[in-house]
């Protein structure tokens, strides 16, 4: 089944259920989706997938901005919004899984002098499965 389709099957089950805040973090990721394929992006389970990881970080970065304005109701709401979208996107490598991948493509890469190219490398083998900031922390952290 592919993301799309788990989306409608998800809105319907929400809607029998009554679940507003589901329902109404899958209409807008629903929205979002069909936006960003109007504007070009394609139809696949990746691209969708990127969609998603872009919602998930600006609602991340919202919780920090409600966090620091002390806003703990307003975080929170964002919070389960963000577990609710998060179902649709690949299970996130713990540290261990991803320090592996950062050590293998160091091992494999002899120019280890152009940081961002090295994370580029990195974020291409992970497929999603890691945030770049923490990609770009790691890298960083195995070159010092």
């Amino acid at each position: 089944m592919t993301i799309s389709e788990q989306l409608m099957t998800d809105m319907k089950t929400a809607m029998k259920a009554h679940d507003s805040q589901t329902l109404e973090v899958i209409r807008f990721l629903r929205s979002s989706i069909q936006n960003a394929q109007i504007d070009g992006a394609g139809n696949d389970d990746s691209s969708i997938q990127k969609i998603i990881a872009s919602q998930v970080k600006k609602s991340k970065e919202a919780v920090a901005e409600f966090v620091k304005a002390g806003r703990e109701d307003l975080a929170g709401q964002e919070r389960s919004k963000i577990q609710v979208m998060e179902k649709y996107l690949p299970t996130q490598l713990d540290d261990t899984a991803l320090e592996t991948i950062v050590r293998e493509v160091l091992g494999d890469t002899p120019d280890k002098s152009k940081t961002g190219q090295l994370i580029g490398l990195v974020m291409k083998k992970v497929a999603g499965q890691a945030d770049g900031s923490r990609v770009k922390a790691m890298v960083e952290k195995l070159l010092s």
